[in-house]
């Protein structure tokens, strides 16, 4: 399971309509999601409204309203077919004198063979902003644009680095450059990460020399940039590599690193959904004991899905333990992977968990075994030391294994393997009576794959083709 999760400050008197108003605007902007206007099933109580598609997506709307709190959710659910479940949810926490919006988006495997990857950010915090929910969080404001710092801005940008400056979202620093440059666009990576943190954008070179005074050293500096909690303690800390010319390679690094450290934490202040569902459930438990045989029934229904939302929240556990086990260790969730997260996020993407240290031991053992130039004793040494320390994932048969099953029945392998395909990122085009599937850029060093069209075609060449794939993946070659 993959996991985006943030959480900020929102004002208050947000009713249910303009709740779920707001909730269908974002779903309309969803190319994939046909619930509003293909629902075949759907269930409608005075708390829930539950719908269901034929493509199996559905939307739950959920609402609990009790004296001074009011919360409001909606959890919208939709299949692919790489075996994924896309699930996003909304909610809006109306407690007393404050309020908060919780979104949280999951990538759940329905099958062993599927691929989880991290799910993207939801539109949804970017319509929150733009419709002016956001309040002030500490001394700044959620935006889409980036806090261009002043020269008289010493304090509130000291704050971000010591703490102080905010009270719930991570403030991300970019110094400036000898040149007074930036290692990035800041404009970009400023809506990119709306809503999960704040980017503040140093004046000039000569502030930083003032703000080492005011922060004792720790500022970033000379095109440094950093990752600081509210309460001022630092996550992480970068500098552009010389062959990334356009800062495209180091946004993404910090991208990727701000969602991971901001999805591992649990919800602060706002509820999440399984709060919601064992509140409605407690709620329904009360009215039983007084009421019928009917609320009754009610309550039961009520409390399976109560203990659904409890096993919800030990895997939603399980996996923030997972996400802090590895940002902690600053390793890959594999013990045994001999590459640090970040070495392998500048190389470029797997095909699977490990791949980059089987390939790397393999060639060593070819080196070993085929010597193609002299070499001295302790360089064979220090390799064969090395590979008694680095252990064979075994993944790769996992994923020849789906490779194989895609085409296994023939008529059906054009869309399994194109469907696999498609999950690494592969572009697909027509090229006459076949479809061609374009290796994305950063998946380095393979071939673009030719699938059939006919049933004929496909029915002859079926697990041919799947043994050419995996020989192009260079798949067999691992041990």
């Amino acid at each position: 399971m993959s996991i985006f999760a943030t959480e900020f400050r929102v004002k208050l008197g947000i009713s249910k309509a303009g709740f779920v108003a707001s909730t269908v605007a974002w779903l309309r902007g969803i190319n994939r999601s046909t619930i509003l206007d293909a629902a075949d099933a759907q269930e409608d109580y005075e708390d829930e409204v539950w719908l269901q598609a034929p493509t199996g997506e559905t939307l739950s709307l959920k609402s609990f309203e009790d004296h001074n709190c009011s919360v409001f959710g909606a959890r919208l659910e939709i299949p692919d077919n790489a075996g994924r479940k896309w699930r996003t949810e909304c909610i809006l926490s109306q407690l007393g004198n404050d309020a908060f919006l919780r979104i949280r988006g999951q990538c759940l495997a329905l099958n062993h063979s599927a691929f989880v990857v991290p799910p993207k950010k939801p539109h949804i915090i970017r319509q929150a902003i733009e419709d002016g929910w956001c309040v002030p969080d500490g001394q700044v404001l959620p935006s889409l644009k980036p806090i261009e710092l002043k020269a008289d801005q010493l304090n509130l940008a000291s704050g971000a680095i010591v703490g102080g400056s905010t009270s719930m979202l991570p403030c991300l620093y970019v110094s400036r450059g000898n040149q007074d440059n930036l290692a990035l666009d800041a404009d970009q990576i400023a809506k990119e990460l709306a809503g999960i943190c704040h980017v503040f954008v140093e004046p000039s070179r000569a502030f930083s020399f003032d703000l080492m005074e005011a922060t004792k050293r720790r500022n970033p500096y000379g095109g440094a940039i950093a990752l600081f909690s509210p309460d001022g303690r630092e996550h992480f800390r970068l500098f552009k590599r010389s062959d990334d010319n356009s800062g495209r390679a180091l946004s993404k690094e910090c991208i990727t690193r701000v969602n991971a450290i901001v999805s591992s934490r649990a919800a602060r202040y706002a509820w999440e959904w399984q709060d919601l569902q064992e509140a409605q459930s407690r709620k329904l438990r009360e009215a039983a004991t007084t009421s019928t045989s009917v609320a009754l029934d009610d309550y039961i229904e009520a409390f399976d899905a109560e203990l659904s939302a409890k096993q919800e929240k030990i895997e939603n556990l399980e996996a923030r333990l997972a996400l802090e086990t590895a940002r902690a260790d600053g390793e890959a969730l594999s013990t045994e992977d001999l590459f640090p997260t970040e070495l392998k996020n500048r190389i470029g993407p797997e095909l699977y968990d490990g791949e980059f240290t089987d390939r790397l031991r393999s060639f060593l053992l070819l080196a070993l075994e085929n010597p193609s130039s002299p070499r001295n004793r302790r360089t064979d040494d220090f390799i064969r030391r090395l590979l008694t320390q680095i252990q064979f994932s075994g993944r790769s048969s996992s994923l020849i294994s789906q490779i194989k099953t895609a085409c296994r029945d023939g008529n059906q392998m054009p869309k399994q393997l194109g469907s696999l395909l498609s999950g690494f990122g592969f572009e697909r085009s027509s090229a006459g009576k076949h479809t061609k599937f374009e290796p994305p850029t950063d998946l380095f060093g393979l071939q673009t794959e030719v699938l059939p069209s006919t049933p004929s075609d496909s029915q002859r060449g079926g697990k041919n083709r799947g043994a050419e794939v995996i020989k192009n993946f260079g798949l067999t070659e691992l041990k």
